[in-house]
């Protein structure tokens, strides 16, 4: 008997035979486009700038990397991508199914790594870290209950291409039950001690062996609150050292030294040490620090101390050479009780809220916490502390031309006294956040008909910025302050206005009667820029140390020093 086909069967085939004949039409048509015709070198090179182009934009929230999306365009486009293994290099998507695709078609080039959120431990870190040994650049985070698990893996094979290892376990992603986790410390059987051209290492919040030697070579370190267990004796910390004689870049945060009753009597020498950043040790722990080390002259320091503690100390110990070219100084009231004080060879300071801890000219920064060890408040700093530190820490104040000043609101006269009493021969201030008041205070000259008092005489170069003019009294005070000191002498030159609030064109008008030069951004009303000052706002706000590069973003909650 013979099968007859059913209706629907006919039709399902009829359908079947015009979707295709749609879609091999549809492939004839985007064949003729252009864009569709473009040399596969081209191509490639539109392909790499996608990828460059996402990889780079820090704004992009896809998990869908540049090289799976052009391979969907169409099947020329999906050929091209495929044959091309240098676009699926870069992983950093969470979707397993996407990071098996990646690590296919890769093939055998060398891999980076790279996840600023957890990625799932046994879906996508494992089966990457089964390709250990050509990965270049691994930096991750992951929860503090998958850590032992991920050392494992990390310790299963070597990694003789790894340049970069950045790894964190980000406090704010611990979970409750992780909190009895006994993390593995990094040792000398990770990557199975062999990582020969490892160069940069980071670690946060996880435990490292001091006495291991894998990263013997590498030229940057930056270890953050490793636990009370990783806590180094201070021959440890000098012997890891002595392995890292390249070392250019070294920052410690929240590290104590454990107590070994004896001083060592051998010093280190790290002569190519360009930046060291110490967060939160004693003043005694910073000086012995400093005393066993012999370090380049022109290293950029950056610390960060308890302001009940006497720091005078501590300078004699530190390296001096940058001390006699200092050209410029910053302070910044972070809160009420966090001050900031950086030195710079420049006269001329990027704004501080834009300002990072590599920035060649900055040579030293200084943050002072009154605080106790749980982070709380002991007493509100003599804001004049600021000018006492630059006093300590330099050797030549007469150099120093520009001071800028951030958050001090409205400081009295004794505060501009002390500023003026060292700072002798400042040609530029920068005021940020200062109120018309603490201005008046400052530039006002006091005749008794005995003494002048004018301080700041050699000043030519004013900048306001985000000062509000509101008070009109005090705007004619103003006026009246620029006529005595050019009557004086000591008239100011150039007065700029940036992001001032209330100011208007009949005031600006009034200024130009007497200063030579008044740039005005004609911002009558601008709220902070979340770029700029929300980013200081927000600084403020959580007590994050300013002197340290915050790479891995991962000190959004300020956490009290561990002892």
């Amino acid at each position: 008997m013979t099968n007859v086909p059913s209706r629907a069967t006919a039709d399902g085939g009829e359908n079947l035979a015009t979707l295709e004949s749609k879609r091999v039409l549809r492939s004839r048509t985007n064949e003729r486009l252009p864009i569709f015709r473009l040399p596969t070198e081209i191509l490639m090179t539109v392909f790499r700038g996608l990828e460059e182009d996402q990889r780079f934009d820090e704004s992009a929230s896809s998990d869908v990397p540049a090289c799976v999306v052009v391979s969907r365009v169409c099947r020329y486009w999906r050929s091209v991508a495929y044959a091309y293994p240098a676009l699926w290099t870069h992983i950093r998507s969470t979707n397993p199914r996407l990071v098996a695709i990646m690590l296919e078609k890769s093939r055998n080039l060398p891999l980076v790594v790279m996840y600023k959120t957890p990625a799932p431990p046994r879906r996508c870190l494992k089966p990457i870290l089964s390709h250990l040994p050509r990965i270049k650049s691994l930096k991750f985070r992951a929860l503090e209950i998958y850590a032992n698990h991920i050392i494992e893996w990390l310790s299963s094979q070597p990694a003789p291409l790894l340049e970069t290892f950045e790894f964190s376990t980000p406090i704010q992603l611990v979970t409750q039950n992780s909190a009895d986790v006994d993390i593995t410390p990094i040792s000398n059987d990770i990557f199975q001690g062999q990582a020969p051209r490892l160069r940069s290492v980071q670690l946060t919040w996880v435990p490292i062996d001091w006495t291991a030697d894998v990263f013997s070579g590498i030229r940057s370190l930056s270890i953050m609150e490793p636990g009370s267990e990783s806590y180094p004796t201070l021959s440890q910390f000098l012997s890891a050292l002595t392995r890292m004689p390249a070392l250019e870049h070294l920052s410690l945060e929240r590290i104590l030294f454990d107590d070994e009753g004896t001083m060592p009597y051998s010093t280190v020498s790290l002569p190519q040490l360009k930046r060291m950043a110490l967060g939160n040790p004693t003043v005694p722990e910073a000086i012995t620090v400093f005393r066993q080390l012999v370090l380049p002259a022109d290293v950029k320091i950056s610390l960060c101390l308890d302001g009940h503690q006497d720091i005078s100390d501590l300078f004699e110990v530190m390296p001096g050479g940058f001390r006699s070219i200092i050209k410029s100084m910053r302070a910044i009231r972070l809160t009420e009780y966090t001050l900031c004080v950086q030195l710079s060879t420049s006269p001329t300071m990027n704004p501080a809220d834009f300002w990072n801890a590599s920035d060649d000219d900055i040579r030293l920064s200084l943050q002072i916490e009154f605080q106790d060890d749980d982070g709380m408040p002991i007493a509100i700093p003599e804001l004049s502390i600021v000018f006492d530190i630059c006093r300590a820490a330099m050797q030549d104040m007469d150099r120093i031309q520009s001071l800028y000043l951030v958050g001090f609101k409205s400081p009295n006269r004794e505060f501009w006294r002390a500023g003026s009493a060292c700072l002798l021969n400042v040609e530029a201030i920068h005021l940020e956040g200062i109120w018309l008041q603490g201005i008046i205070a400052a530039l006002g000259i006091v005749d008794d008909e005995h003494n002048i008092d004018i301080l700041y005489p050699s000043l030519r170069v004013l900048e306001l910025k985000t000062t509000c003019f509101q008070e009109e009294t005090l705007l004619y005070s103003l006026q009246g302050i620029w006529h005595m000191r050019a009557i004086h002498g000591v008239g100011v030159d150039t007065l700029r206005l940036a992001e001032c609030r209330n100011l208007l064109f009949y005031w600006v008008r009034k200024f130009r009667e007497v200063i030579e030069t008044v740039d005005w951004d004609e911002c009558h009303w601008q709220e902070p820029k979340e770029d700029s000052g929300a980013r200081l706002d927000e600084i403020l706000a959580t007590g994050r140390p300013l002197w340290y590069d915050d790479a891995a973003n991962d000190r959004s909650i300020p956490q009290p020093r561990l002892g």
